[in-house]
């Protein structure tokens, strides 16, 4: 059985032309290459976190994050600023540390601090 109607029949009004045009010229664009990124270490350091610890990766990285509070920190960035350790690992940590409530992830690979302050909503709800 054949369809009265082809599926094909009515062009749509969207700027495109009904048939085949030729080209007549081509515009090229060339744009500098991108700025390299530093590049991360190959192997993570050891990190010693013992109780007392003052300079430990998740002190150093809180101290990141609350720097600028509002900004969303990507995990390449946060490893570049630590320096020592690579990127794998530093996905790991921050995915623990958002397990555990130290930090927050907005979304894929973009971490923030959590925020200090209480929803006034909830604290009603408890009531």
């Amino acid at each position: 059985m054949k369809s009265p109607i082809s599926r094909y029949a009515e062009r749509k009004l969207d700027g495109r032309p009904d048939g085949s045009r030729g080209v007549t010229s081509t515009t090229i664009t060339l744009l500098p290459p991108p700025l390299p990124q530093p590049a991360l270490p190959a192997t993570t350091v050891r990190e010693n976190t013992g109780p007392g610890k003052t300079g430990s990766r998740m002190v150093r990285v809180l101290a990141i994050l609350q720097a600028e509070p509002e900004r969303l920190w990507r995990a390449r960035e946060i490893a570049e600023l630590l320096g020592d350790v690579t990127l794998v690992a530093t996905y790991r940590q921050l995915a623990r540390w958002t397990e555990r409530g130290m930090i927050k992830r907005v979304r894929t690979g973009r971490y923030t601090t959590i925020s200090q302050m209480t929803n006034p909503l909830r604290d009603l709800r408890k009531r």
